[in-house]
């Protein structure tokens, strides 16, 4: 960087600093940012920065890369007079940290903003600046400091991320100020109100980074006219060094100024620190390499060096470089950098995948090809193998240096055949892996976001005929053959148990019933083998919109949700008999005479259809089990249920599921509990009496339809000892009359939590009841009274010390099998399940949102998750058709037309930013109104809804409206 004394005090009195904020007011804007969709160096999600106007006539703003992004997104402006713009995202450059978006200055009422003006050439180290934004997204703050280190590298914010954007080759400022985020894209000025740089970034120590504007106002001349400003590269990174660094590595002081180094006259040269493999100058410069001149001319500094590469586009360049103690010339071809930034982005099942970037190939030293996963929402990859660090080089043996020839392999794939994948990360290249995974049954729309240079938006159109023809299936005797690969001529009953384990796939497809879309995996255990039924825990299959499979032998198999048991972590699945002409044995599972009692000796059998494992146990307790709710997400809870517990404890990360056996008889199951991200479960496991699972089995066995006749009394249960009972009131006669009928009885049972309030004029249990009979037999078990087949039910209690009989109401348990969800504006609607009814205190309709989309219009105005819906743009909300009603009704009338207009290329697009706006009435689950608008984006958010039919052997539909 070359030395100038600049300027070291202001020389006229015609501005103050006082006077600041009213002159720049109107042109400094408070920006609020939605990034829908994952792409490069970005993840989807909300939040705000600032920008300032550079052009008033043609409505620019300067504003910072990470504010607008690299992908789709959605900005609003904010003026100081509160009035609102959406923008258009013109230009963001593809090292560098600043943007340029686009207003329509007839838009504006009222104020005139004036531009301010970028004067860079006005920077020197000890300048007193006021950075102006909009610091924790409050208007207009101000914040002062003095620019003190003007040629520091770049700043690297994230060392150890998955691929952040870190500016490269430009020098930054740093000046100490007390401006956090919500500032970035600040302009940064002097007294006179002229930008001398732009808010980049910081630290916790209040050093803050600013960008200089010599790039800025080297791409600002060609923006005004309307034109792409050109921009070259070599695919090296840069940094500066000292002379006195560059003496330590041999280029001395006298040998240097022999080059045309002036060393009196700057503070430094340029090192190359990395090299991207393939690209223009690889084999051509070597890391450590010292520049001394491009074409001739000396390069102090950044500047001087770019303004070469961006002029010699397509051409050889000379450089002359130290290298190992010499100096010797090379040439290398300056490429288009335009030509390695994406521009595209496939929705594949809400997996997001483009061409790798220059910028995160950078960042780990890997070659710009392949095809990049930005997120897998919804486990498309499984996600042991996937993460954002990863690149996909091919699939089923087929290389995919790009989005487009990923795209002609897909297109030649069945369904239903596997994808062999070829992955690597781009940080480690040692860390590479194939695997195999499938198509999902039933995924989101496949879209297409293509971007336009000439607008900067994003246009979207579906892709068809992307996953080929269905595969044919294969005939019987080869399916037979392939599934009896693992059949064991062995007959004894363990056996016979490892044979009906098989291993179970789950991707969910949305968020459901307070469980996100995390792909499981895990072992279920056929149950019926003749209806294609299988058993399996609830923390293998959490969310009811699961894709399921499951793997027989050497052939997997898609299943169906049959039921989700309202009460007790078990879930059945369903597969088709006809599908397998193996033999899977029936397990005859039958009710036991009598339970299982503390002290009994078990076997333990537990594992897979490859591996068992046989265990000697013994029950050691049984126990109320309780689960509390998470007030994250609001999933199910599990209470009044009697849990078995074995010794030795089994290991929680040796399987999900398991068999308790006595005699060669199935008396029980051990099952994972499911838990979220937030769970604080100490219980892993529970083991239950297979009498508590038979009742579900036989209504699956004995009709099509799902079960949902599981009623409950809505409170919790607690044990209580005899002698306890004694003082609540219960008689000695009472006592002696439950010993008789159940010698190993040692508790009752008492009401520790209402979960529902009912009316005040409805009977019902209150908190101290003590349930001694019901229908006039003794309660002797929890089962007794954890659920009900009928809508009254007759209770003998105890209350305050008196015996009383009532006529209780049981309530129907709702939701554990959701057969409808909507998608809309980023919101997932669905039917609210018996935790939520539980948790709310006014559930105004039958319309429930869990969560929503990070980026979503929803998301832009803080919104509540978890919250009921009531009314839509004055429309009242009761059921998820309503809401389907209303979506069709407010749809954006301008989105084809937006679409048109942005594939055609055309200069500026006024007036038709995509979207409506609405109004939403909610209640959250505390009861309280609220009431906010937001607009909509059909656009990156395009609605759709999930429904599956009453049978078991229904399948999830999903249909776009």
């Amino acid at each position: 960087m070359t030395i100038s004394s600049g300027e070291s005090k202001d020389k006229t009195n015609e501005y103050s600093w006082s006077t600041l904020q009213e002159r720049l007011r109107a042109s400094v804007v408070s920006i609020c940012i939605s990034f829908p969709i994952p792409f490069d160096t970005e993840i989807n999600s909300m939040s705000y920065a600032t920008g300032f106007v550079v052009d008033a006539d043609q409505g620019i703003i300067l504003s910072n890369r990470h504010v607008m992004g690299p992908g789709p997104s959605s900005h609003k402006a904010t003026f100081f007079d509160n009035q609102e713009l959406f923008l258009q995202p013109t230009y963001y450059d593809p090292e560098h940290d600043f943007s340029f978006f686009r207003y329509d200055p007839a838009e504006l009422k009222g104020i005139e903003p004036k531009a301010i003006r970028l004067a860079p050439e006005k920077a020197h180290s000890g300048l007193e600046i006021r950075v102006v934004g909009n610091n924790g997204n409050e208007k207009m703050s101000v914040h002062q400091g003095e620019l003190s280190q003007l040629d520091r590298n770049a700043p690297v914010y994230n060392r150890n991320s998955n691929g952040s954007y870190n500016d490269i080759n430009t020098f930054y400022y740093q000046a100490s100020t007390t401006s956090e985020g919500g500032s970035s894209g600040s302009p940064v000025v002097d007294i006179a109100g002229d930008a001398v740089a732009i808010k980049a970034g910081g630290n916790r120590a209040a050093s803050n980074y600013m960008m200089p504007l010599q790039p800025v106002k080297y791409a600002f001349d060609y923006i005004r006219r309307g034109e792409i400003p050109p921009r070259g590269t070599l695919q090296v990174v840069f940094r500066h060094i000292t002379h006195v660094q560059a003496e330590k590595l041999g280029l001395e002081a006298a040998a240097a100024a022999s080059e045309g180094v002036c060393v009196d006259e700057s503070t430094g040269v340029l090192i190359v620190h990395k090299v991207v493999p393939n690209g223009p100058a690889d084999g051509v410069l070597q890391v450590g390499d010292i520049i001394i001149a491009v074409n001739s001319a000396a390069v102090p500094g950044f500047p001087e060096l770019f303004g070469i590469v961006d002029a010699e586009i397509g051409r050889s360049i000379s450089m002359r470089v130290f290298r190992k103690g010499q100096f010797i010339t090379v040439h290398a071809m300056v490429q288009d950098l335009y030509e390695i930034m994406p521009t595209r982005t496939l929705n594949l099942g809400n997996c997001y995948l483009h061409d790798f970037s220059f910028q995160e190939a950078a960042s780990g030293s890997a070659s710009v090809t392949g095809v990049k996963i930005s997120m897998d929402w919804n486990g498309m990859f499984p996600s042991y193998e996937i993460d954002q660090r990863k690149v996909i080089h091919a699939i089923n043996f087929q290389p995919t240096p790009n989005l487009n020839a990923m795209i002609q392999v897909l297109r030649g794939i069945h369904r239903d055949q596997p994808l062999v994948l070829k992955v690597k990360d781009f940080r480690d290249p040692r860390d590479e892996a194939m695997f195999v995974t499938y198509f999902p049954q039933v995924i989101p729309p496949i879209l297409m976001y293509t971007r336009s240079t000439a607008t900067g938006f994003w246009a979207v159109e579906p892709v068809c005929g992307l996953l080929g023809a269905p595969e044919p299936k294969l005939g019987p005797e080869l399916s037979g053959a392939y599934s009896q690969l693992t059949t064991n001529t062995d007959d004894s009953f363990a056996s016979r148990i490892q044979q009906c384990m098989v291993c179970i796939e789950t991707r969910p497809v949305c968020p459901a019933n307070g469980q996100y879309t995390t792909r499981r995996s895990g072992t279920g255990l056929v149950v019926d083998p003749h209806r294609g039924l299988v058993l399996c825990s609830a923390r293998l299959l959490p969310n009811p919109t699961s894709n399921i499979s499951a793997t027989f032998g050497a052939i997997q198999v898609n299943l169906t949700l049959a039921y989700m048991h309202p009460l007790y972590p078990v879930v059945f699945v369903k597969y088709d008999p006809a599908q397998l002409t193996a033999i899977i044995p029936d397990l005859g599972l039958f009710k036991p005479d009598n339970r299982l009692c503390v002290g009994d000796p078990v076997t333990l059998l537990a594992g897979t259809n490859s591996r068992l494992k046989q265990c000697a146990a013994t029950v050691s307790g049984r126990q109320i089990l309780t689960t509390t709710v998470c007030e994250y997400c609001l999933d199910q809870v599990y209470i009044n249920t009697e849990r078995i517990i074995l010794s030795p404890t089994p290991d929680p990360m040796e399987y999900n599921i398991g068999v308790i056996c006595v005699d060669d008889q199935v008396r029980g199951v051990l099952l994972s509990l499911p838990e979220c991200l937030h769970s604080t479960y100490t219980i892993k496991y529970v083991g239950l009496d297979i009498g508590l699972i038979l009742p579900a089995l036989s209504q699956l066995r004995a009709s099509d339809i799902v079960p949902n006749s599981v009623r409950v009394l809505d409170v919790e249960f607690s044990r209580l000892s005899l002698a306890t009972a004694r003082a609540f009131g219960v008689s000695a006669h009472r006592l002696q009359d439950i010993l008789h009928s159940a010698p190993e009885a040692r508790s009752i049972f008492k009401v520790c939590r209402i979960l529902h309030i009912r009316p005040t004029d409805m009977v019902s249990l209150e908190i101290g009841d003590i349930v001694l009979q019901v229908d006039r037999r003794n309660v002797e078990h929890i089962d007794d009274i954890a659920c009900f087949d009928c809508d009254l039910v007759q209770l003998t209690i105890i209350r305050q010390g008196r015996e009383l009989d009532l006529s209780i109401p049981t309530t129907p348990f709702r939701g554990a099998n959701t057969n409808h969800i909507v998608y809309w504006a980023g919101m997932y609607f669905q039917q609210p399940y018996h935790t939520v009814l539980q948790q709310a205190t006014r559930p105004v309709s039958n319309v429930y949102v869990f969560t929503f989309t990070d980026g979503s219009p929803i998301a832009m105005e803080s919104f509540h998750r978890r919250m009921f819906v009531s009314e839509i743009s004055k429309h009242t909300i009761h059921t998820l058709d309503d809401v389907v009603r209303v979506a069709k009704l407010v749809r954006d009338p301008n989105l084809v037309e937006f679409n048109k207009r942005v594939a055609s290329n055309e200069k500026m697009i006024s007036g038709i930013i995509p979207g409506r706006d609405v109004v939403i009435r909610i209640v959250k689950l505390n009861g309280e109104d609220v009431l906010k608008s937001f607009r909509t984006n059909d656009q990156y958010f395009p609605a759709w809804q999930l429904r599956r039919g009453p049978r078991i052997d229904d399948n999830w539909v999903l249909e776009e409206f």
